[in-house]
């Protein structure tokens, strides 16, 4: 390990071993991709998770607006949250990977303009504009998201292609996740224009098979790609092999597919499709947390100060295994009888991916390896009340959205208390969210001191 001759701090050895990361040199523009992406969330989807449940039970007054509202929710959160958050990481750490330059920033900062334009735009509309206003709205907004995911997809295809060409899981994985970008672009556009026709409403049953593509393929191979790339290093083990985790990817993406090419067939033709990419899914969940990311084990390689943030993996991955199984059982169901299965199971499989999944690992890998975070991941003190609030914060929701998606299935509560349910932990995953949001800010505060260190650490000339 590479110190900055002080006793009491200890650098991380990326910092300390490459010139690429001096303060002269260091990129900052992904900061804004974590900032856009807070912002969609706490303005947006995670608002929207507790107001949405509480408008369909009655208790909230807010007539005509549910559908608006619930797509509204859902794009705030993939777009928005999601989206943003790990089109930001990707372009910052592909590169990286790859063994090539960063993205200048005034590409970065182009992408990020689209990207949250666009999901801004169509949740604004989609939660208080009506009529004709919202139909062009949606898709008017359709054209700066398509834009900036189409840009997304062609930085990482020009990246991968120049980069060193060694053959690791994270590589094919990358590759995999440009590929649906670019078909995100497309799936962007259509909804824009389905949209327009249809009083400014996404068929639900398109939107629901865009939703699938996009968190399983755009999304999930990233956070694999990523992963298999670090995590198994955290926990001390070596990173997998392609040969480990070429089926569940392969399986991964072509349950993503199925999923949208069910909606091209009509009655049981399509359930059974749908069933059939929602069971290769799950099985694929099933098989990749463990090998290319962990759900078990203790985060020896990290400083004592980091391992807090490693908590956030393992749940991630825990709750992507319990993902899994509820995609295996629903859509075995559906591919089984023909017909639309366990609504129930389906939602608390949404939500164990999405909020467990994605949210608690993009939590936990940001104060990994963002850069914004060395400082704190070098400090000798404990975890403080912000991070005790996120963590079990979000970790309560995911428990209780899953909890009230099974209960649903078993009929064992009415609509009202399932809505109740699902606002508690819509509440409690934006307060969780809120003091990670709070910990950014803390961070970047900090990080003036951080880059003092670093002018320590890197040797004049390097």
């Amino acid at each position: 390990m590479t110190t900055s001759g002080r006793d009491d701090i200890q650098l991380d050895p990326p910092l300390a071993r490459h010139s690429e990361f001096a303060p002269a040199v260091e990129d900052r523009s992904y900061i804004i991709f974590v900032g856009g992406a807070l912002v969609m969330a706490l303005g947006g989807g995670f608002l929207l998770s507790v107001l949405l449940p509480l408008t369909l039970s009655g208790t909230l007054d807010w007539p005509g607006r549910s559908i608006f509202l619930l797509q509204a929710h859902g794009w705030a959160q993939l777009q928005g949250w999601a989206g943003l958050f790990v089109a930001g990481m990707a372009i910052r750490l592909i590169p990286r990977f790859a063994g090539r330059k960063p993205i200048p920033a005034r590409i970065n900062i182009g992408i990020f303009l689209l990207l949250f334009g666009g999901a801004a735009g169509r949740t604004l509309a989609q939660s208080l504009l009506s009529g004709s206003a919202l139909e062009t709205a949606v898709l008017v907004s359709s054209v700066p998201a398509a834009l900036g995911t189409l840009g997304v997809a062609a930085i990482l295809a020009v990246t991968l292609s120049l980069g060193r060409k060694k053959r690791e899981p994270w590589r094919f994985l990358a590759w995999a996740g440009a590929i649906w970008w670019a078909a995100w672009a497309v799936l962007l556009v259509r909804a824009g224009f389905r949209a327009f026709d249809n009083q400014g409403i996404v068929p639900p049953q398109f939107d629901d098979a865009m939703a699938w593509a996009v968190m399983l393929g755009a999304i999930g191979n990233f956070i694999f790609g990523v992963q298999s790339r670090s995590v198994p290093v955290f926990f001390g083990r070596k990173t997998p092999s392609i040969a480990r985790v070429a089926v569940p990817a392969v399986l991964l993406n072509a349950g993503a597919a199925t999923v949208l090419l069910s909606r091209m067939a009509e009655g049981a033709i399509e359930q059974r499709l749908l069933g059939a990419g929602l069971a290769s899914a799950g099985i694929a969940l099933l098989w990749l947390p463990p090998v290319a990311g962990s759900v078990r084990g203790r985060a020896t390689r990290l400083r004592p100060r980091a391992r807090a943030a490693a908590r956030y993996v393992l749940a991630a991955n825990i709750s992507g295994v319990v993902a899994g199984l509820l995609l295996l059982w629903a859509g075995t169901a559906s591919l089984v009888s023909g017909e639309f299965e366990a609504f129930g199971v389906r939602d608390a499989a949404r939500h164990a991916f999405g909020l467990g999944l994605i949210t608690m690992l993009i939590v936990g890998m940001a104060q990994l390896i963002a850069p914004v975070f060395a400082l704190e991941r070098a400090e000798p003190r404990p975890p403080g009340m912000v991070d005790h609030i996120a963590w079990w914060g979000l970790l309560s929701a995911v428990v209780l959205r899953v909890i009230a998606g099974l209960l649903v299935e078993a009929d064992q509560v009415d609509l009202t208390s399932r809505m109740h349910l699902a606002a508690l932990s819509g509440a409690l995953a934006w307060i969780g969210l809120a003091m990670f949001a709070l910990s950014v800010i803390r961070a970047v505060r900090k990080e003036p001191a951080m880059r003092e260190l670093l002018r320590a650490a890197v040797p004049p000339g390097r």
